[in-house]
């Protein structure tokens, strides 16, 4: 049974509002994720505020996600991160859903068990209620792999061109995945050989020792090597090199958008692993080796298993589906941060790109179904399991929230950075100015009404400011010492003492939360 656009405009309409009343009944209980209030805050100084507007909009990073939630600011900058997220899981459901209906796999099966997954799988709903940037990976992974795919089938570069503007788009929505330039080099140098004259039927190997040992099909595989990667990678290598051009002219640092915590919310906003074990939570770190963890990502989404089992391709087709697996290994060569969501949950989307294009069915399609449902019902268990066993503190926070199912409809709770907003807001003015340094405060700021009466590092005169606070503002927000952002901020406990010892600073306590305290100095 074949679906029409239709229907599947129709179903992924009603995908939006169910992520709508989802998103909604979350908020009630006062979960924020971080990354959400960077880019609500990154919106309000790009839109409200006069200084450093270019900086802001040239050199925030995430850059894809960014300039997508750039589009729903008018519907709010605190909404406009869950709407960008909402609309992309809904524009990657019909994407996935119509490319179905062209695949030679029962389409009912496969579209109750792609349903399944959107309305279920908690890391699909993690990705479109969040604000995070993962509904952007999830659909320009998905738009990558597709149009290869496509490439394998018609063999014209216009889909290599168009998988070259996926992988920069993906690129822009976590710089990791750079990585996979270097993932793809062992397909492309397989794919190369399909268009040379050699021995057909053949083991690749033998293929290529034919070409090596002649002069005229040396030439031509070099050559088509060389202008296949250069189609898939040239695009993306170049936008990274004007980006961090463009970081310098406004930044001073060609990798400003990587390093600075005013640019990138994954500088203060990820899990170290340093901090998850001092907090002595690090028992799933072990399943992040590079020997462990493709196993452990394949073992929470068994569908991709059912991929490969269904699947009759071409090794470089098979090669291409592991490319994320080999991508990961590479990031884990040197991580810094606990790998979330992101990494594991484009999994499964690439076990329905291979679902979708396979070229032949091994088995009859009464099995096939049986193995697409139990596949997905297997990656449900593994999404919920991915969730019981996270160490990223954010990921335990809307674990600890969607587990507490009464608190959804319970009297509506505001988050500890509304709590200081609406404190900070009742007593600043521009008689009354606040300090506040938004590397560590971006979530105070993005719950402000203003920026009236507010001294941040946009400023030209910050630095001045915070040499002797007492002579420009009467509020200082400091952040406590086991705020996990306290070492990203100068406006933190450590500097506060050194202040009042060096400038004789008499301050008084008048608000506290538990990460923060706002002083009112004399």
């Amino acid at each position: 049974m074949k679906f029409s656009s239709q229907q599947l405009r129709v179903v992924s309409l009603l995908l939006v509002i169910y992520y709508l009343i989802l998103a909604w009944m979350f908020n009630r209980t006062g979960y924020e994720h971080p990354e959400r209030l960077f880019y609500a805050e990154k919106l309000k100084l790009l839109f409200e505020y006069s200084e450093n507007t270019l900086l802001t909009l040239g050199t925030t990073f995430p850059t894809t996600s960014f300039l997508i939630n750039v589009i729903f600011a008018p519907f709010g900058y605190l909404f406009a991160p869950v709407a960008s997220s909402i609309v992309l899981m809904s524009f990657l459901f019909f994407f996935m859903a119509k490319d179905i209906n062209g695949s030679g796999l029962p389409a009912r099966t496969m579209i109750i068990s792609l349903m399944a997954l959107f309305l279920l799988h908690p890391q699909f709903i993690f990705a479109a209620t969040s604000g995070r940037n993962i509904a952007a990976i999830m659909l320009f992974t998905y738009l990558l792999f597709r149009s290869l795919f496509f490439y394998y089938k018609n063999q014209t570069t216009y889909y290599l061109s168009l998988a070259s503007l996926y992988l920069g788009a993906l690129i822009f929505s976590e710089i990791k995945f750079l990585w996979l330039i270097l993932g793809f080099l062992p397909f492309v140098v397989l794919v190369s050989i399909e268009g040379i004259k050699t021995a057909k039927g053949e083991p690749v190997v033998f293929q290529y020792y034919q070409a090596l040992n002649n002069r005229s099909l040396r030439r031509k595989l070099v050559n088509r090597t060389v202008s296949l990667y250069s189609i898939l990678n040239l695009l993306p290598l170049a936008a990274v090199f004007l980006f961090r051009v463009l970081n310098q002219s406004h930044a001073g640092d060609p990798t400003y958008f990587l390093s600075s915590q005013y640019s990138n919310w994954r500088v203060t906003g990820v899990s170290t692993i340093t901090n998850i074990l001092e907090r002595g939570s690090g028992d799933n770190l072990s399943k992040q080796t590079q020997i462990i963890f493709p196993l452990f990502t394949i073992f929470l989404a068994p569908i991709f298993i059912s991929a490969m089992i269904l699947f009759k391709g071409k090794l470089y087709e098979l090669l291409t589906i592991f490319t994320p697996l080999i991508f990961t290994s590479i990031v884990l060569i040197d991580i810094q941060f606990y790998l979330t969501t992101e990494y594991f949950v484009i999994i499964p989307i690439l076990s329905f790109v291979a679902l979708n294009f396979a070229s032949g069915v091994k088995l009859n399609r009464f099995m096939s179904s049986v193995i697409i449902l139990v596949g997905t019902g297997l990656s449900l268990l593994g999404g919920l399991y991915y969730f019981k066993e996270t160490s990223d503190f954010d990921e335990q926070r809307f674990v600890k929230m969607i587990t507490d199912t009464p608190s959804w409809i319970a009297k509506k709770k505001d988050s500890e950075e509304k709590i200081l907003a609406d404190y900070i807001g009742s007593v600043k003015s521009a008689e009354r100015p606040v300090l506040i340094d938004d590397a560590a405060a971006y979530g105070v700021v993005a719950h402000l009404p203003n920026l009236e009466g507010l001294v941040m590092p946009l400023q030209k005169n910050f630095i001045t400011v915070i040499e002797n606070p007492a002579l420009s503002v009467e509020y200082i927000l400091i952040a406590k010492r086991h705020n996990l952002k306290h070492n990203f901020t100068a406006m933190n406990a450590y500097n506060m003492l050194v202040m009042r010892d060096r400038l004789n600073l008499r301050s008084n306590r008048v608000f506290e939360t538990e990460n923060w305290i706002v002083y009112y100095i004399r």
